[in-house]
């Protein structure tokens, strides 16, 4: 038992300095080296170097001394390639944390809160290295818990303030952005789509995997401001292009919006019940399902 509470001591002595470490260091060279955004200012490359290299330092001189019942700190050799990894693992979980943070997403109170929570990945990472499936399996959850989630939030925020962005040029209310699902055998057209003062369009293009190099009709669907008839009916229309090419609309009308589906072959354009469905399934479209088919794709 004397043992076993010796190592209990060594082990919260362990991650208590990995945390104060953390909870120090690193919140200076942040403030030194992205001020009061998460842009990094270039002229201030050189204090965030010094500042990764300092928090380095403290850990592999600092605090794996005390880590002795850690396997890597035995040696300098480990004791480095420890605190590089306790760094790096835990910058990792600290950006996501930030990210959060900046999003609005997550309240951590003052700067004395903030302070605190810095410290907390570098020892969950350093958790990680403690002999024990028990104790790594939750630190290492944890870690993942904490990456996931701030990137997530992060990642919706950006979403969000894009999407402010693009409604600040519409006429259309966000809940007027409307999005059936793709016609069978189509997939929404990534960045084709368009978003202007008047309406909302999205192109849908054949994908049938097997089936490359069949003529199929393109398809396309617009959300505009509009009044037409009561009720729930859909009027359609045929018109002959010329060259054996036929335009098939049709339009339906929902609280204040026109709904529209157009579709061109040189055939029979499309199966209308499946057109008909996408105007009676048309429902709000997500952040994410709005920027897919406004995004150009990457190159």
């Amino acid at each position: 038992m004397k043992v076993t509470g010796k190592r209990w001591t060594h082990l919260a002595l362990y991650l208590g300095l990995v945390w104060a470490a953390g909870a120090l260091v690193v919140p200076r060279a942040y403030r030194i080296g992205f001020g009061r955004g998460l842009g990094l200012d270039v002229d201030r490359l050189p204090a965030v170097a010094i500042g990764a290299a300092a928090m380095v330092s403290v850990l592999a001189v600092g605090v794996a001394p005390v880590g002795h019942v850690v396997a890597p700190c035995r040696t300098a050799g480990g004791r480095l390639g420890w605190a590089v990894t306790v760094f790096l693992g835990g910058t990792v979980g600290l950006a996501a944390g930030v990210g959060a943070w900046h999003s609005g997403a997550l309240h951590v109170g003052g700067p004395a809160q903030r302070a605190a929570l810095c410290g907390v990945p570098y020892a969950l990472v350093a958790a990680l290295f403690i002999a024990g499936v028990t104790v790594r399996l939750i630190s290492g959850v944890a870690v993942l818990g904490v990456v996931a989630y701030g990137t997530a939030v992060t990642h919706k925020s950006q979403q969000e303030k894009e999407m402010r962005g693009l409604m600040s040029g519409t006429s259309l209310a966000r809940q007027e952005l409307l999005l059936p699902d793709p016609p069978a055998g189509y997939r929404v057209d990534e960045g084709n789509g368009d978003l202007t003062a008047d309406g909302f369009r999205v192109h849908y293009i054949p994908y049938v995997p097997g089936s490359a190099g069949v003529a199929r009709p393109d398809v396309a669907f617009a959300v505009t401001h509009g009044t037409g008839p009561h009720g729930d009916g859909i009027t359609e229309v045929t018109r002959e292009l010329g060259g054996g090419a036929v335009e098939f609309v049709l339009t339906a009308h929902r609280d204040g919006v026109r709904l529209t589906v157009t579709a061109q072959g040189t055939t029979d354009p499309a199966d209308r019940d499946e057109l008909r469905r996408m105007l009676r399934t048309a429902h709000p479209a997500s952040d994410a399902q709005v920027l897919h088919a406004l995004r150009r794709p990457a190159a």
